[in-house]
């Protein structure tokens, strides 16, 4: 197994306190050194839809941005391996984040997954001359966003999941081409939360596809994570590690902020890996013995301190080997 840290412990997308550090260079060159001080040599970084917007970007958050910056994937590469990173193993793209975008895209829900299809090519291209394997996609935006969308139709709702899977399956051919591997990942505020991945990889062919089971999104979505992580992790190309202790009484799942709940007692949604409930000595001990050899993705997403939470994935990581080798 490979652990590869993730580029979204720090949130990247919205505005807030300390927005306009992360939108410069010198906080990524920064956030850099501190992953190779950590003992990281891959990354997995989120990218979003290119848009003017986020194209003028420091942060390497979109295929744009970094060529804007090192004026081309190749030339970020060099970059990443003098700070002592060898490569970015695996880039996530999300079909919310395409949703995000079609106000400043102007692209219209009929040509969804064609814009969806062009924003998984780019970063898949981009990623081949980083030296990685795994597009990390997940297929649909969340169902409160749908919802408002398609106002309610669940009809139209069930033929974008189709056309979702459709998608999937020409950009897992497509990236196969180029040495990659595509996995779905499914949030538990998407149609594929929980055990709705079952039905939905179903649609998908397995020589083009693979899915990434993530714990903490399933767990949130009351599926057994485990069972899930035996069911797939014969058949997985990269697996994600979040950890939470959210449950979702209140099904923030339907609302337009998932991530951030409004209501209720509980309003944080992830934790840094190892101070949640998850269970991952179980975890890692099923992919063990499936014999998983791919890329393990550590995402303390948006983490509320970035240094401590780089620190606490070596760490985190370092003792659930040591952990596992006492015991086998």
């Amino acid at each position: 197994m490979k652990a590869v840290a993730s580029y979204g412990i720090v949130n990247a997308d919205t505005s807030g306190p300390g927005a306009f550090l992360r939108a410069a260079k010198w906080y990524w060159d920064e956030l850099t050194d501190m992953f190779a001080a950590a003992g990281f040599t891959s990354v997995m970084i989120p990218m979003v839809v290119n848009t003017e917007n986020v194209s003028r970007n420091g942060a390497p958050i979109c295929t744009a941005s970094v060529k804007t910056r090192f004026g081309s994937p190749a030339g970020y590469l060099a970059y990443l391996n003098e700070k002592g990173i060898g490569n970015v193993e695996c880039i996530g793209v999300t079909a919310q984040s395409m949703y995000n975008s079609l106000f400043e895209t102007g692209l219209p829900m009929e040509k969804f997954f064609d814009g969806f299809y062009d924003y998984a090519m780019d970063a898949a291209e981009a990623l081949k001359e980083l030296k990685g394997s795994t597009l990390l996609a997940s297929p649909t935006p969340g169902i409160g966003f749908l919802r408002l969308a398609f106002d309610g139709d669940e009809g139209k709702m069930d033929k974008f999941l189709k056309d979702s899977a459709e998608c999937m399956n020409r950009i897992g051919a497509d990236v196969k081409g180029l040495g990659i591997n595509l996995a779905i990942r499914n949030e538990y505020w998407t149609e594929l939360r929980g055990a709705g991945i079952d039905s939905y990889m179903e649609l998908l062919d397995p020589a083009k596809v693979s899915f990434a089971p993530d714990p903490a999104h399933l767990h949130i979505a009351g599926a057994d994570y485990l069972e899930v992580f035996r069911k797939y992790a014969g058949a997985a190309k990269a697996v994600c590690f979040t950890d939470t202790k959210f449950t979702d009484p209140d099904g923030v799942y339907q609302t337009i902020s998932p991530e951030f709940p409004q209501d209720g007692a509980a309003q944080r949604v992830y934790w840094d890996l190892g101070y949640g409930d998850m269970d991952f000595a179980a975890i890692y001990k099923i992919l063990k013995e499936t014999g998983f050899d791919g890329p393990v993705l550590l995402e303390s997403k948006y983490s509320l301190d970035i240094p401590k939470g780089i620190l606490r994935l070596r760490t985190f990581w370092n003792r659930l080997e040591k952990n596992y080798a006492k015991e086998a």
